[in-house]
């Protein structure tokens, strides 16, 4: 009977996840209906779940089709809605804090369909690399390659790579890309000799070994490690 508990809970997980932690640098939490779980490399991630970072803490989230997501210090990221099967759908929500997102298969296949919300805006893609912070009243949101358009109360604004919109006093301006305002969440993933956790390189073959993340203090040509 208890192997057979076992076995049931095992199946559960498994078919409830749609996405798992791969990195993580200092201390994040994962908020499931009434229940706190401490993040931990290879927690899995599931719908309603609500991810909290404390301060100076990052933690990467490769979900099933392979689309990244870095979420930086002082954060909380709700993954509303994640739908990988033939009629694809995402909808996930920055709260406070700041993100950066790979895009994966969804972001290629139905990019119509795949939604960030801030506070004040909605982003849809293009198939692309971007990034968001929402801190109080304030927000920014860059485009570092493909193209967004962001719709907001006033208007829709289609932004492309090396801009961004920031929003302020309620009023939405665009910029050129200033990646220092993204400092503390700049990262992508690169290829290293440690050993991923097979069940991850088994399930998302094309990750391969990109599963630590590294600082972007530049255009990506020179990093530290995360």
């Amino acid at each position: 009977m208890k192997i057979l508990l076992l076995w049931t809970l095992a199946i559960a997980t498994l078919f409830g996840s749609i996405g798992e932690v791969t990195a993580l640098k200092g201390e994040s939490q994962l908020h499931r209906d009434t229940v706190v779980i401490e993040a931990a490399v290879g927690t899995a991630i599931e719908e309603q779940d609500l991810v909290q970072t404390s301060a100076y803490s990052k933690v990467q989230i490769i979900m099933d089709d392979e689309t990244i997501i870095t979420i930086g210090p002082k954060s909380e990221y709700l993954f509303e809605r994640y739908d990988n099967s033939q009629s694809p759908e995402v909808n996930m929500h920055l709260k406070e804090g700041v993100f950066k997102i790979i895009t994966g298969k969804i972001g290629k296949v139905a990019p119509h369909r795949f939604k960030i919300k801030t506070k004040s805006a909605v982003i849809g893609i293009r198939g692309t690399q971007f990034m968001a912070s929402v801190s109080g009243d304030n927000e920014k949101i860059g485009c570092s390659k493909g193209a967004l358009v962001v719709e907001t109360e006033q208007t829709t604004f289609e932004l492309p790579a090396g801009r961004m919109l920031v929003y302020e006093n309620e009023v939405w301006t665009m910029y050129e890309l200033d990646r220092s305002s993204f400092s503390s969440v700049l990262a992508a993933t690169k290829s290293v000799k440690k050993e991923p956790l097979k069940e991850l390189s088994e399930r998302l073959p094309n990750i391969q070994e990109s599963t630590v993340i590294q600082e972007q203090v530049t255009d990506g040509e020179h990093g530290g490690a995360f």
